[in-house]
């Protein structure tokens, strides 16, 4: 009370204030120190994250095996070590069909286009093997003037003349049944009258054919496939008419592909020419399955805009895994060197989250499991970006039973 005094005397010293009461200047005080409570200061914001389970890198699970055990296994160590390796340059290249590959069907003469006579005609996409039938093509007859009167008249002189045969065929029987005539003319009789009736069946289908199809010949030429591939154009459709030498189709081959690869200029100088090229998927992961694909000469190109120039590297493609048009990785050889560590690549682990472990054998019979990087893989050997100290011994052999027994599945 002594002290609230002291206050209202200090207060009302000053003049603008003089007027405030002692119960008034209670109630300000008992605001201000309710503003000011300690319940208040105990507030805390909740925390932006929350882990769970989390776990120090250096207390991973350690392994210790018995002698028995670790012989069991069979496990063999390797260490890390520094190598000079050469640098190394991801593009994406183009899958493109080399010149020459690509062959063009021609039609040798003038006719008729017609289906094969076995399998279905020929449609953009479909694969084709060597001497495979495509087409078939009746050719056209020369014009002749007045052709249609020469074959009616070769009708009606073979109708006269199969008369002519029939009455000669009954005289001859006649004259043989009364024994007047021998029996071989009238065989003779009859095979004339057989072939005066031929005659005159071909003439007539002649003349049938002439007035369906006034210029073709009747003749069918098979139009084969020169290669093995697949048909990339179609010039000409069954029954239409074709000029002697036009394109029909294009069937190009691709046992062979070519990968173009364009290079930012400034790294031109950079690459190894004679080096072949690894050529693996897009988003292929480390030690994936790639093939070499050897450099080839061929027209030069390049892309002004882009500031780039092609190289082609040649790879088989017999299982067609690649097609005209295909994006892949390809990865080139530089002349450049660096120094990394490195580990084979059998002893690289990968978890369900896809990351990448190893074992370090830190004492006998003792396994740690470390987490390593892999850059990429060369030949069976894995280049890390992290990775234990060189030195280290790592288990090459065996590492995926330690895995296994780390988690509970192992022998």
């Amino acid at each position: 009370m002594q002290s609230l005094q002291n206050k209202t005397i200090l207060i009302s010293s000053s003049p603008a204030i003089a007027a405030f009461s002692l119960p008034a200047l209670l109630v300000i005080m008992m605001m201000t120190s309710g503003c000011s409570s300690p319940h208040a200061a105990e507030q805390k914001l909740p925390p932006p994250a929350k882990i769970e389970n989390g776990k120090k890198e250096s207390e991973l699970a350690t392994i210790k095996l018995s002698a028995e055990a670790e012989k069991r296994l069979g496990i063999e160590t390797a260490s890390v070590e520094y190598r000079e390796l050469p640098l190394r340059l991801n593009l994406s290249g183009e899958a493109v069909i080399p010149q020459g590959q690509i062959m063009t069907v021609i039609a040798p003469m003038t006719g008729n286009l017609l289906n094969p006579s076995k399998g279905s005609a020929p449609v953009i996409g479909m694969l084709v093997k060597k001497g495979q039938q495509l087409l078939r093509l009746s050719p056209f007859l020369s014009p002749e003037r007045d052709l249609r009167v020469q074959l009616e008249r070769d009708v009606a002189s073979l109708t006269e003349r199969v008369a002519a045969a029939k009455l000669r065929k009954q005289r001859a029987d006649l004259l043989a049944s009364e024994k007047a005539g021998s029996v071989r003319a009238a065989e003779q009789a009859q095979e004339d009258l057989a072939v005066a009736e031929t005659e005159l069946k071909a003439s007539r289908e002649r003349l049938e054919r002439f007035n369906n199809t006034p210029l073709s010949s009747g003749m069918e030429i098979s139009i084969d496939s020169p290669i093995s591939g697949i048909i990339q154009r179609i010039n000409a459709v069954s029954g239409q008419a074709a000029s002697g030498g036009a394109a029909l189709l294009e069937i190009a081959s691709l046992s062979t592909v070519w990968i173009r690869v364009p290079v930012y200029v400034g790294d031109l100088n950079k690459v190894v020419r004679n080096q072949p090229a690894r050529i693996h998927g897009l988003n292929d992961e480390p030690g994936a399955q790639a093939r070499s694909a050897p450099p080839v000469n061929a027209p030069p190109s390049a892309d002004v805009s882009a500031a780039t120039a092609d190289l082609y590297y040649s790879t088989s493609n017999n299982n067609e895994e690649f097609r005209p048009g295909q994006r892949v990785g390809v990865t080139l050889t530089l002349k450049s060197q660096e120094r990394s560590l490195t580990l084979p690549w059998s002893a690289i682990l990968h978890d369900v989250q896809g990351g990448s472990w190893v074992y370090e054998n830190t004492a006998p019979q003792t396994f740690v499991r470390r987490p390593v990087e892999v850059r990429y893989v060369s030949d069976g050997i894995a280049i890390l970006g992290r990775a234990p100290a060189a030195g280290a011994k790592i288990v090459t052999v065996g590492a995926v039973e330690l895995f296994g027994t780390e988690f509970g599945a192992g022998k």
